[in-house]
């Protein structure tokens, strides 16, 4: 690093990008301050002041005059620096210190059009900005390199305490851009780095990069890409173009013709592009031109050679070829053209810096970024227009460009920055948030061999956290919020140098049972020409995979799964930054959903466009014929008419299987996935004892409380000692039915006769299964949430499980896909769509006991967040613990149940073979709901037996023939859960 003081100023961070990072080579000479002449800023008259900035609106005639003033009142020498911009790191430097004297002198005596800013905090750069405004001639045109993941206003870390000194926004990458597949994500990142950079006083933004990224082995553009298709990278790069530029900034595509198809860093040698013209429109000049007809304001050249173009291996930058007829000529650009650094040897080797200068003018360029001497640049094009090789048209027609920009975007008006504006701007809540909502977006499973992905949440974890030894922040918001969902987590930091017996002994400690994670932070070195796991370590990782499950989330480039190629599972994040990290923790842990898709493939890997999909376990064909078998021989019993039996585990369907139709007539339809069935007493569960669990949790309900603290009318006696826990393990002592529809009249009728009820029992001696005591707990639900049950239940559970088609009363649009129940002589019709048990339907078809109606889709759903430790697609609907101890025995002297759910009892509809954890339930109408999370194992049957008549009461043997299958085909399963029977 070429300023020693930097390196405990900014611990942690590495240099990243193609463009302005490095600092330039030191100047020969550092002038005293009092050297440097004093200047007078330029006259800028009212009408000017004044003028609104506009990327887009034409410039007024005042405006142009201005221009034409300027130019006419500066010298050869002031007009060649105006196309000069010097590289300022955005640390805090006293005015006596070396490098601002440096930028003051290039400022006030070679009187340079620009700065380009480097690393700092946004307080920081907003405030040198200001200074070395006030120091110009001419207000300084600002740029930076700010592209989205890239962090460039990040403040550093303060060592050894290991502070973040604050920052701006930082967005997800390009990338990850890209893998969410939605164009108004790229819109809204532009906004806000266009928002953020006019605050603290940059002008001109060296982003976004729209290089089409269609080799792995490229060591410098990778994740700064939106991807390999020129579609997507065209249509991503425009939106994040229109939404900075929207925003009062300048936006710059990089890098032209194309730096997507190299495997050579242009910081340290010149790549060499083959591709033909004939593919170069067909895929690297897509984006840019997009761009440019969206009106972008500024085109960067890349450091390349395209001998199809020129014949030669000349720079890009320095070919007029490139420049200006495919630039200019053939796609007509008429904004400003911007060099990349040009002190990186991409363009350096084979030419001198004052020959390097004068060929990206001739070649067409407006704006020298960087040069590595500043006076030896602005001389030789200088002594270039004195000799005729460069004409003074072409020089004021570039200066005409830079100082229109300059209107354009407020330079001139306002070259100063608000202090105190500023921090109502740069990182926002709502930036923040929008960060966090792309990139949950982006993340993408990559590969689940082993059907691990999410993370069990009671199974403790190990986080290995791969990463440079200076780079002290990765990976803390990351196993930060993992442990929110894992609580017993190891973390361990390996870097490049961790040696293999240090390696080994992490996984021998105490890791028996942990889920090994692997985050990779692996950043691009500017110079190195290299993005990758160093080799001993990506091969230990390997290694590991062979033996036991290793889940690796790439926080970088996810073409390093060809080095780890044996590992289970892999997720891609595309960058870093605390969005990025909390997301992709939230995802590998089931608490949101993994959505994106790559925008790049990596051969034998993954491809582009195309989603993961998850291979089923080798069981699935078996089990699936098993399962059919005994559904039709059902069928040709007359068990029912139709049946559906799904088969899955938390992250996937292994089976799903249907018979029959669901009614009788051969012109009935067949059952799917989406038939709606009559849950009956399903409805105990996946209802009233769901938002039981969520009222403990938020300590509104206590489950040895009294159900008289909530009810004070459920009077009678030795009713004073019925507890709500009472209800839910059917211990309460009332009895287990009632006819209401023949004793009442209403639904409120009803109401008071279970309440007054007498019980038959003392409360907690005896097990008797009571509707009863369902349609009290419901009615306490009620009481405290001061909500009907079925908007509770909708807002609470359904909606944000996204179950669509489960709910009380099914809608009439929806009458075609529901499967009738029972010709009910009560009621004297054939029943569909309305509940089938009597006493929902006096009680107006909302109870706790009864009255759900749900397709096979959506009890899957419910199935899986059961599974998942209560979360499913980024929505928590109860904890893990809760769970657990609503589904554990609770009184095995009395009964094997739970609280509201069964557990298995070698009698019941689980079969012979499921055991504790597994819990469950059953339904009047022939349904059947079974989790086992030993087994990570869920089997769902929905039937509708009572079709035509509750006489038939065949469906018992064939629940418990499929939950043995199931079981039996998934394998034993773990360990008895702690206080299983």
């Amino acid at each position: 690093m070429r300023h020693p003081r930097l390196r405990a100023a900014l611990l942690g961070l590495v240099l990243v990008s193609c463009a302005p990072v490095s600092a330039p080579a030191p100047a020969p000479t550092v002038v005293d301050r009092v050297t440097v002449p004093d200047v007078e800023p330029v006259e800028v008259p009212w009408s000017v002041q004044t003028l609104p900035p506009s990327l887009h609106d034409p410039l007024p005639e005042a405006a142009q005059q201005w221009i034409d003033t300027t130019i006419a009142g500066l010298t050869l020498r002031e007009r060649v620096a105006q196309m000069v911009m010097i590289w300022v790191l955005g640390d805090y430097t006293s005015t006596s210190d070396s490098s601002f004297i440096l930028a003051v002198e290039r400022i006030r005596r070679d009187k340079v059009g620009g700065v380009v800013m480097s690393l700092g905090s946004p307080i920081e750069v907003a405030e040198k900005v200001n200074a070395l405004q006030r120091r110009a001639e001419i207000p300084l045109l600002v740029s930076s390199d700010v592209e989205p993941g890239l962090g460039r206003l990040e403040g550093g870390v303060f060592s050894p305490g290991t502070l973040a000194a604050g920052s701006a926004t930082v967005l997800p990458s390009n990338m990850a851009i890209g893998a969410t597949r939605r164009i108004e994500h790229a819109r809204e990142a532009g906004r806000i780095t266009g928002e953020e950079s006019r605050a603290v006083g940059i002008h001109l933004a060296f982003a976004p990069t729209v290089d089409v990224n269609n080799n792995p082995a490229n060591p410098v553009i990778n994740v700064r890409s939106f991807g390999e298709d020129p579609l997507l990278v065209s249509a991503m790069g425009t939106a994040f173009v229109e939404g900075m530029q929207e925003s009062g900034v300048a936006a710059t595509v990089k890098h032209f013709p194309g730096h997507g198809d190299t495997d050579t860093d242009s910081h340290n040698a010149l790549p060499v592009v083959t591709a033909s013209p004939e593919r170069l429109y067909a895929l690297e000049l897509v984006p840019f031109r997009a761009a440019i007809d969206a009106g972008v304001a500024a085109v960067m050249s890349a450091h390349i050679a395209l001998p199809a173009v020129t014949n030669d291996r000349t720079p890009a930058t320095l070919a007029p070829e490139i420049m200006t007829g495919l630039l200019r000529d053939s796609l007509g650009f008429r904004g400003l053209v911007v060099t990349d650094a040009m002190d990186m040897r991409g363009v350096g080797q084979g030419y001198d810096n004052a020959t390097s200068a004068v060929r990206a003018v001739q070649a067409g360029t407006d704006i020298l970024l960087m040069p590595p001497d500043v006076p030896l640049a602005i001389d030789a094009v200088v002594a270039a227009v004195e000799a005729g090789t460069i004409t003074r048209e072409r020089i004021d027609a570039s200066v005409r460009r830079i100082l229109e920009l300059k209107l354009r975007t407020g330079a001139i008006q306002r070259p100063l920055v608000s202090l105190d504006s500023l921090r109502e701007v740069v990182g926002r809540r709502e930036h923040r948030e929008k960060a966090l909502e792309i990139a949950a977006d982006a993340i993408t499973l990559l590969r689940d061999t082993l059907a691990e992905l999410p993370l069990a949440a009671n199974r403790p974890a190990l986080v290995l956290t791969y990463a440079g030894e200076n780079d002290v922040l990765a990976g803390r918001p990351f196993v930060a919020e993992l442990r929110a969902a894992i609580p017993v987590t190891r973390s361990v930091r390996i870097t490049p140098a961790t040696p293999r017996a240090r390696l080994d002994s992490l996984l021998t400690a105490n890791g028996a049972g942990e889920q090994l994670v692997v985050a990779t932070f692996v950043r691009t070195i500017e110079g190195e020409g290299r993005f990758a796991i160093a080799e001993p370590v990506a091969k230990w990782i390997d290694s590991v995979a062979a033996q036991r499950a290793v889940h690796v989330v790439a926080f970088s480039s996810p073409y390093v799964l060809r080095e780890i190629p044996r590992v289970s599972g892999f997720v891609a994040a595309y960058g870093r930054g605390e969005a990025m990290e909390r997301a992709a923790a939230r995802a590998i842990t089931g608490r949101s959903p993994m959505r994106g898709v790559p925008p790049t493939s990596l051969p034998g890997f993954f491809a582009a466009g195309v989603p993961y999909r998850r291979p089923l376990p080798a069981w699935a064909a078996a089990v699936t014929d098993s399962v059919r078998r005994v559904l039709e021989q059902g069928f040709r019993d007359s068990v029912f008419p139709g049946a559906i039996a799904v088969i899955g585990t938390r992250t996937q369907l292994v089976s799903e299987v249907t018979v029959g139709r669901i009614d009788w007539p051969d012109s009935a339809a067949a059952p799917d996935a989406h038939t709606i069935w009559d849950i009956a007493s399903l409805t105990k569960v996946v209802g009233m004892t769901t938002a039981m669990m969520q009222q403990v949790e938020r300590r509104a309900i206590e489950l040895d409380a009294p159900v008289q603290r909530y009810l004070p009318e459920f009077t009678g006696p030795g009713k004073a000692a019925v507890t709500v826990r009472h209800l839910l393990t059917h211990t309460s002592g009332l009895p287990a039915h009632r006819t209401l529809w023949t004793e009442t009249e209403t639904a409120e009728e009803a109401r008071r006769l279970v309440l007054a009820t007498p019980l038959d029992t003392l409360p907690g001696t005896r097990y008797v299964y009571s509707d009863l005591g369902a349609m009290i707990a419901g009615w306490i639900l009620e009481r405290v949430t001061g909500q009907s049950l079925d908007l509770y239940l909708q807002a609470q559970v359904f909606g944000p499980l996204g179950m669509v088609d489960t709910r009380y009363h099914p809608r009439v649009e929806d009458v075609a896909r529901i499967a009738p129940t029972e010709v009910d002589p009560w009621r004297g019709r054939h029943l569909r769509g309305e509940v089938h048990d009597e006493n929902a339907f006096r009680l107006g078809g909302v109870s706790a006991h009864a009255g759900l109606f749900s397709t096979a889709a959506d009890l899957s759903r419910f199935a899986q967040m059961m599974l998942n430790g209560g979360t499913l697609g980024g929505a928590r609907i109860v904890r893990p613990q809760t769970i657990a101890d609503f589904t554990r025995v609770q009184d095995l002297a009395i009964s094997h149940r739970a609280l509201g759910w069964e557990t298995p009892n070698g009698t019941n509809s689980a079969g012979r073979v499921l055991r504790c954890p597994a819990f469950g339930h059953t339904g009047f109408t022939g349904t059947s709901f079974w989790v086992d999370p030993a087994r990570d194992l869920f089997v769902i049957i929905l039937t509708n037996r009572v079709n035509p008549s509750r006489a038939n009461s065949r469906i018992g043997p064939v629940r418990t023939t499929i939950a043995d299958l199931a079981a039996t085909r998934a394998g034993r399963g773990g360990p008895a859960a702690r206080g299983c029977p």
